[in-house]
């Protein structure tokens, strides 16, 4: 199981309402184990299993989701 991260500044991310939703959209996708949102700092954190996912799988569904990803966030110490 090939533990990854994926970290995201996300334009539009305001308040619970997008934090629950992001999470809740994440959630779904098969292979995410879990989903950190700093709505403070407008960044998303997913820790994935690249066997069952990838980070262009992730960003595609936030996307479509109708979050807008502004930059990659993996340089940036997240945790």
């Amino acid at each position: 199981m090939p533990q990854e991260s994926a970290n995201f500044i996300v334009e539009n991310i305001h308040g619970k309402h997008d934090l629950k939703e992001v999470k809740r959209e994440l959630d779904q996708l098969h292979g995410v184990h879990s989903v950190s949102v700093n709505t403070q700092h407008n960044l998303v954190c997913v820790d994935y299993d690249s066997s069952g996912t990838s980070y262009d799988e992730i960003e595609n569904h936030l996307n479509k989701a109708g979050y807008e990803i502004a930059a990659d966030a993996s340089q940036i110490n997240t945790r």
